[in-house]
């Protein structure tokens, strides 16, 4: 009969996921990701490190979507190819560490998370962050030092 990832993942979204609109799974998600990307420490205004949780937030649920789609919203192409202050500019290196805080969100909330549930997460994952992490490949740009001429 085979392994249905796609009925794993959706049981497991469902228990994690209950009628709060996903901010419990988010704040979980985006404090295991700031700590290892080491966001929190750096010199960001706390309004920009708001303006940047926004940000991951609204593209993690359009990231999702590519696994079912196949089609990269329009969204989702600005975010990544265009660097300002306002897209996530994040290194390629930060997407791994994006996988490892969704999956570790996903051990640390769902009371029934076992290595089938993981693996079906890492599935519907794979397009969308990779999708992201190839632009990064392409178009991202370290922000300016201050101070270096």
């Amino acid at each position: 009969m085979g392994i249905n990832y796609e009925e794993l993942f959706n049981n497991s979204y469902a228990r994690i996921l209950p009628g709060d609109k996903g901010d419990r799974f988010f704040t979980h998600f985006y404090t295991l990701f700031t700590k290892s990307t080491d966001d929190e420490t750096s010199a960001h205004s706390v309004a920009r490190r708001l303006e940047k949780q926004k940000i991951i937030y609204k593209t993690f649920f359009y990231m999702l979507s590519v696994a079912n789609t196949h089609i990269v919203a329009d969204y989702l192409v600005k975010i990544t190819r265009e660097s300002n202050p306002q897209n996530l500019n994040l290194p390629p290196s930060a997407y791994a560490l994006w996988r490892r805080a969704v999956l570790q969100t996903v051990r640390d909330l769902d009371p029934e998370c076992d290595e089938e549930i993981i693996t079906a997460w890492a599935i519907v994952l794979a397009p969308g962050l990779e999708f992201m992490r190839r632009q990064a490949e392409l178009n991202h740009k370290p922000p300016a030092q201050e101070g270096s001429a």
